[in-house]
């Protein structure tokens, strides 16, 4: 007994270590001059401790010396677009001009805006008399385990809520909703952090809408006070950036920790957290989504070993904090990525899988130009990703970088690929075992709005989609999976229909639909016309 004890003990003990180690490859990997001798160095230390412990143990390198595996392609050196000395403010997914011409044709009684509008104005989240629900802390499980003492459902309701009081006070004039989105944010000042297994899902959908709804009210309010700015603006430093820094996710949640730091970096005037949300996007979207041009598997991820390092971010935000060491630059990552009692939310280990073992057991045959690491999981999840990868760039749009130009061929063909398999065309046997798991938040509004109306580009299979959806606007009240499509051969089509409103994106008909259509807003920069979205072919 005595010996299974320390054995036991011994166990715990090395795996926290080991724990230990990996969080510090994670962090320092990127400041090494030799990313081999330093693998090398932790490698030997892991492998030194296990034979101590274990005398009669051999590694599996050792077992498998004379065999070689083939990893998937690395992605090329990044390039990183410059990140703004200053934000323009509001300058999230809209910006003022936008705002006042979706006004003016809300009061002219045009569609789609008026039947958008009407639907929106309907919701619980736009009551004249909402109150809000703030905790503490928030705790939000994964299928069911890892739970807590909850409130996450009190969260999202009421940052949807937040946001569409903003939107309503913007486009009817009645202070009454600009008062109730200040009520919102000042009673979640409060919020310290999450936990459960979603400890980190939970902190990137809210947070990549609490800016967005504080940005309006700070730009078209000035009765919500500058102390109480300050106090939201800290609790979303305190609460949700020191959760994202460094976070290794995967999928749609890596792309959602993206939107998140990138809308509190615009809010905060926090260039740190923008520049680390636009480099992980522009590391991992070409991992996200597939061309055959990348060769016959899609490239692996580097999991953020490119990032800029602690004290890269530090020095982009020098005079932002009055001690920077106490930022969240540098907060202690072990307190939420290794605590063993919140490790079933991690993502850490998908840093070691193949990579195509991240790709859902797609069949060789399926790999063309769109397919995207989740299609083969189920589409509702690729509408998750792909909805916050746009807030992303719609994001960097407004503050004048231009990511929708540096991704136009991946992101135009999944458009192209993943509507494809809904419209109720005839698909290719390999795909009729996709999961279509329902039409998630995406309507496809903010990207199809940039890519052909802004920039020309034809997109007819995305179009179809969204003549498909657009009825649904007439919807008052809101039926959360009001349509009742069935999985068929030979197309996939969809399982139901999200609603409008979601932490990821929310009213996106209302707020982009045709914004820069032939005749209403000019695009920000010159758009090339007449093109056609590579991939946009048959598939």
């Amino acid at each position: 007994m005595k010996n299974a004890r320390q054995k036991k003990n011994q166990l715990a003990g090395m795996e926290q270590l080991m724990m230990k180690l990996e969080h510090e490859r994670i962090s320092d990997y990127r400041m090494a001059t030799s990313r081999k001798d330093f693998t090398q160095r932790q490698l030997t230390v892991c492998l030194a401790l296990l034979v101590l412990l274990f005398p009669g143990w051999s590694s599996p390198a050792a077992a498998q010396q004379g065999t070689t595996t083939t990893n998937a392609p690395t992605q090329p050196a990044m390039k990183v677009p410059d990140i703004p000395a200053t934000f323009k403010h509001p300058g999230l997914l809209n910006n003022m001009e936008e705002l006042q011409f979706i006004k003016q044709k809300i009061q002219a009684g045009e569609e789609p805006w008026k039947s958008a509008f009407d639907q929106m104005k309907e919701t619980k989240y736009a009551s004249l008399n909402y109150k809000p629900h703030p905790h503490e802390n928030v705790s939000m499980g994964i299928l069911g385990k890892g739970g807590g003492p909850g409130g996450v459902y009190d969260e999202d309701d009421d940052v949807i809520a937040a946001y569409t009081q903003a939107l309503m006070w913007i486009f009817t004039d009645n202070e009454q909703y600009a008062k109730n989105a200040v009520e919102i944010f000042n009673a979640w000042t409060i919020l310290q952090g999450s936990g459960g297994a979603g400890w980190y899902l939970q902190p990137s959908w809210a947070g990549s809408l609490w800016p967005e709804a504080a940005e309006l009210i700070r730009a078209t309010y000035p009765k919500w006070s500058a102390d109480d700015i300050a106090k939201f603006s800290a609790m979303l430093d305190r609460a949700i950036l020191p959760v994202l820094h460094n976070q290794m996710a995967y999928g749609n949640r890596e792309l959602s920790v993206c939107n998140a730091l990138v809308a509190i970096g615009v809010f905060n005037n926090d260039r740190a957290a923008f520049t680390e949300g636009i480099t992980h996007w522009v590391s991992y979207v070409p991992c996200w989504i597939y061309l055959t041009s990348d060769g016959p598997t899609p490239r692996k991820a580097d999991y953020w070993l490119t990032s800029p390092s602690d004290d890269d971010l530090a020095k982009i935000d020098a005079g932002l904090f009055p001690d920077v060491k106490q930022s969240w630059i540098y907060s202690d990552q072990t307190t939420f990525t290794y605590d063993i009692k919140r490790k079933l939310g991690n993502d850490n280990g998908m840093a070691r899988k193949p990579t195509l073992d991240l790709w859902n057991e797609a069949p060789p045959e399926a790999y063309v130009d769109g397919l995207c690491a989740e299609t083969y999981r189920d589409l509702g999840h690729c509408d998750l990703g792909f909805s916050q990868m746009i807030n992303v760039a719609e994001i960097a749009w407004h503050q004048g970088i231009d990511l929708y130009g540096l991704e136009a061929k991946r992101i135009t063909a999944f458009m192209e690929f993943e509507n494809f398999l809904r419209i109720g065309v005839p698909i290719p046997a390999q795909y009729y075992s996709v999961n279509p798991s329902g039409i998630g938040p995406s309507t496809f509004e903010i990207a199809y709005n940039h890519y052909h109306n802004r920039m020309g580009v034809d997109l007819p299979k995305t179009e179809a989609l969204i003549q498909l959806l657009r009825p649904c606007l007439k919807q008052v009240p809101i039926t959360p999976f009001g349509w009742d499509y069935l999985k068929m051969v030979p197309g996939v089509r969809a399982g139901g229909m999200g609603g409008p409103a979601n932490l990821d994106t929310a009213w996106e008909a209302l707020t982009h639909a045709e914004l820069n259509a032939k005749g209403n807003l000019p695009a920000e920069t010159g758009a090339v016309a007449g093109t056609t979205a590579p991939g946009a072919g048959p598939h």
